[in-house]
């Protein structure tokens, strides 16, 4: 373990020591939640409301499910029984730009997991290659409130890359403005994936439910 601690140690302090002028702006709005507000409207906008209409309430709903889990957990029952110091409260020398040092504990990266939680259940809403046709109408056929999949004809292979790529790069932030350690956002990023995949099944489940009623 202390080997693992040293590792983690390490790791930061080659993620927090390169940086450049294009790259504090980037790492700096990459942690700001307007940046989160940009990703969702623009996953909501254009795919949801444009190419699948009949999910958008329960993409609201699954998506207010991650950020409340994903964030309870890390946060209420994570970092409050683990107590890991951020390593700008623990460590001299932390560079951090145009942020506070915030609380004291930091694993797991709440950032990470809320990130990661959204980025999951989103591409398991909307990612994957688009289905043959035969299969687009026997989904269809099965009603507006089922969940096998009726959105099935509007899926894609890039959204999956493009929302974990986003929650990459706002997990390595956290490290880049000195908020946690490489470990902190790693663990943070394998609760998030677990809730978001959680989150969708769970929502699939009640849909199911509701279509076999309906069709009763």
């Amino acid at each position: 373990m202390d080997r693992i601690i040293a590792l983690d140690k390490e790791l930061f302090w080659w993620i927090n020591g390169h940086h450049s002028g294009w790259l504090d702006w980037t790492m700096w709005v990459f942690s700001q939640s307007f940046s989160w507000l940009i990703v969702l409207l623009a996953v909501f906008i254009f795919i949801t409301l444009r190419r699948d209409r009949r999910s958008w309430l329960w993409v609201l709903a699954g998506l207010g499910l991650c950020f409340l889990l994903a964030d309870q957990i890390s946060n209420e029952a994570i970092k409050e029984g683990v107590q890991r110091l951020r390593p700008c409260h623990e460590l001299e020398g932390v560079r951090m730009f145009r942020t506070n040092k915030g609380g004291q504990y930091g694993f797991v990266s709440s950032h990470a997991a809320n990130a990661f939680a959204v980025a999951m259940f989103l591409s398991l809403m909307y990612g994957g290659k688009r289905k043959a046709e035969s299969g687009e109408r026997k989904a269809e056929s099965v009603g507006a409130n089922s969940c096998v999949r009726p959105e099935s004809g509007k899926r894609s292979a890039l959204l999956p890359v493009l929302l974990f790529a986003w929650a990459s790069i706002t997990g390595y932030s956290r490290a880049y403005l000195g908020k946690h350690y490489p470990g902190d956002i790693v663990c943070g990023a394998l609760l998030g994936i677990g809730v978001g995949a959680l989150v969708y099944f769970v929502i699939s489940s009640i849909r199911r439910r509701i279509a076999s009623k309906s069709s009763a």
